[in-house]
């Protein structure tokens, strides 16, 4: 009997640790990668923002005003700096959302001006400090998949994916 208390004791106590908040470490799954770096989740969730403004265009400000409220950030100096401790999550999350906005460029190229507006605001461009070269590796690496699609959909305006790619990736296509 005293074994199964003291089993039963421990298992309760490590259910506890297991359970137990740690702090603001989040993990969030983002489609094929786990996310556990708040500033890689927080660029992440403005995925959807470059898809709606390729289908709403005129409804811009407000869509970026309520990805800035949602998202916790309303511009790229505001996570800044995209430090070391998470290169790969970060250039991941911005890739992700630099392929998204390939494709929304290639369904509405009339958008591309506030396509631009809201990659600098949110993603940053080349220019920003903070971002290395790590994270451009892995920004490519993911944008890649929008980069094809784009220019498989509008091959006429593959000047205009290649000065984005030039801005945000810091390579050009062609």
């Amino acid at each position: 009997m005293r074994r199964i208390a003291t089993t039963l004791m421990a298992t309760c106590l490590l259910f506890f640790v297991a359970c137990s908040d740690e702090g603001d470490v989040v993990t969030i799954y983002n489609g094929d990668t786990f996310t556990s770096d708040y500033k890689a989740s927080q660029m992440f969730s403005t995925l959807s923002l470059y898809e709606n403004i390729a289908r709403q265009p005129e409804m811009v400000k407000e869509l970026m005003r309520a990805t800035a409220k949602l998202a916790q950030y309303d511009t790229i100096t505001a996570i800044a700096p995209l430090d070391k401790e998470a290169e790969v999550e970060r250039g991941t999350a911005r890739g992700k959302c630099l392929a998204a906005c390939f494709s929304s460029i290639a369904r509405q190229p009339e958008a591309y001006d506030d396509i631009v507006w809201a990659a600098e605001k949110f993603l940053g461009t080349t220019e920003i400090k903070s971002m290395s070269e790590k994270i451009l590796k892995y920004s490519r690496l993911y944008a890649l998949e929008g980069v094809t699609e784009a220019v498989a959909r509008q091959p006429e305006i593959v000047d205009l994916f290649d000065s984005f790619s030039v801005k945000f990736l810091g390579i050009g296509i062609k």
